[in-house]
């Protein structure tokens, strides 16, 4: 049955053109039976001497910090699995809960808008694999029905969706359980996927078992339903892309402007069809807009004014302006303010501990000892990942980096202005505002957080306290010195 299932995704990732000639796919790992199967179905078919040779993969695990100490076992189960399969790995963490708040969305949807933004940054344009599978689709399908939506919105969960691929939609989740099960995988379990709060586990563990009662065959019946649809909706987005030229202007992730006179020359339906595109390119490939914000947008459109300048808001931090006959929709990026305060670094020794001035920390660096450095060593050169995880007891605020990569002391303040790192798994260095922002770290937290800067050159940032490594002070098989970088309360 495996290897049925193994031909069965490779046949559908071949129908469906999923992967690139060549590069790294970027595989969402949540540590479920769903994404354990994907991440090993794809080491199976790619690789060097593999179906697609020139295929490399990155796995990438977001913690949503929505249950507590469980979601950071989930995140070390995740990294200590990439490691035991050498597979290059990158991890997030995002508050959901405040983010749903400033954004003003379920957590649900906030969970996946965060999601896709942390997946987005890592995969840096390159295609990201997600779990999804039949199941998923039918309670997608259900869901957008309850919701109120379009045909956009019935023909469900797309193999490809921009960046994103879905190579398990030819599974079942039967399909993938069993996979783990052959394999000896071992799913973690959430316990959110049960807490019926949660629309989609309403509809998973209530509506879909009383449809079934009703037509056993309902999920059949979603699946091939939205495959009718799709037809339809793929000669409307044909019609949309013909007539793309002559409406947009220009076009970017962050600004699309229009021709008003040749938007309202359209059918209403493909006006519609194609702002739900433009906003839907603005919004990370999920348009925001609901039937109310296009019957409003209609008359913005048609309102003729005086010349005067108009704009009008939009969910999900859109905006449209429109001057005279031309459109303008922007995504609003949000932007934080500088710290209100900067204080100055202060010398962290090695060995040695301080305080951070302006936080409630204080910084300590020690070395590993030497009896459990050896042990650490044989593991990195034998690159066993599982037992350098089981050696070492990596926190959110307990770090272990090269010795050997820093001087004799470290600098240790609060943020700055142009402050950047290398984050770990990142090949290029970025601006630490950036990746606070990326991780969804609170404007609060941002401002207590310590950065332990290398002396020389003092502008290398080797950790920011609580969020990431930089890449250059990773262990590796080299490694000969460890040392330990931690973060405690002051008394």
């Amino acid at each position: 049955m495996t290897d049925t299932i193994l031909e069965t995704v490779a046949t559908f990732i071949a129908q469906e053109q999923l992967f690139p000639v060549q590069g790294t796919v970027v595989v969402a790992v949540s540590g479920g039976a769903d994404s354990l199967c994907l991440l090993h179905l794809l080491m199976r078919l790619c690789g060097p001497g593999k179906r697609y040779p020139h295929i490399t993969l990155h796995v990438a695990h977001l913690d949503h910090q929505l249950r507590g100490e469980a979601s950071e076992r989930d995140a070390l189960a995740v990294a200590r699995l990439a490691q035991s399969w050498q597979l290059p790995y990158t991890s997030g963490t995002c508050d959901v809960y405040a983010l749903a708040r400033t954004e003003q969305r379920s957590l649900e949807d906030a969970a996946r808008q965060a999601r896709y933004r942390f997946l987005r940054e890592v995969a840096q344009g390159q295609p990201i694999a997600v779990a999804h599978q039949q199941d998923d689709q039918a309670e997608t399908l259900i869901l957008h029905w309850l919701r109120g939506g379009g045909l956009s919105s019935q023909i469900g969960l797309q193999p490809r969706q921009q960046d994103i691929i879905r190579p398990l939609l030819c599974l079942s989740r039967a399909d993938t359980l069993a996979y783990c099960q052959r394999y000896q995988l071992t799913p973690l379990e959430d316990a959110s996927n049960s807490d019926t709060r949660f629309l989609r586990n309403r509809i998973r563990h209530e509506l879909l078992p009383l449809l079934e009662q009703i037509n056993p065959g309902i999920r059949a019946t979603l699946l091939r339903t939205a495959e009718v649809m799709e037809v339809d909706h793929a000669w409307i987005e044909e019609q949309v892309s013909a007539h793309w030229p002559h409406v947009v202007i220009s076009a970017s992730d962050q600004a699309i402007s229009l021709r008003r006179n040749a938007l309202l020359a359209l059918p209403l339906s493909l006006q519609r069809h194609l702002l739900r595109r433009v906003t839907a390119q603005l919004s990370g490939g999920q348009s925001p807009l609901e039937l109310r914000h296009f019957k409003l947008l209609e008359q913005f459109l048609l309102h003729e004014g005086n010349g005067e300048e108009l704009s009008m808001d939009l969910p999900g931090q859109l905006r449209m302006r429109r001057r005279r006959e031309e459109l303008f929709f922007t995504h609003q990026q949000t932007t934080e303010p500088l710290p209100q305060e900067t204080h100055e670094a202060v010398l962290l020794p090695i060995p040695g501990e301080c305080a951070v001035p302006g936080t409630r920390w204080i910084a300590e660096a020690r070395w590993l000892d030497e009896a459990e450095a050896e042990r650490v060593r044989q593991a990195l050169r034998a690159e066993d990942w599982d037992e350098v995880w089981r050696i070492l007891h990596f926190t959110r605020y307990v770090v272990y980096i090269d010795g050997d990569s820093v001087g004799k002391t470290f600098r240790v303040r609060t943020r700055r202005p142009g402050d950047r790192m290398q984050p770990l798994g990142m090949q290029h260095e970025k601006k630490v505002q950036d990746v606070l922002v990326d991780k969804r770290i609170s404007r609060a937290e941002r401002e207590q957080l310590p950065l332990f800067f290398k002396e020389q050159p003092e502008q290398q940032c080797v950790w920011l306290g609580g969020v990431t490594l930089d890449q250059r002070v990773r262990l590796t098989p080299q490694t000969q010195r460890i040392l330990c970088l931690l973060l405690k309360n002051q008394p």
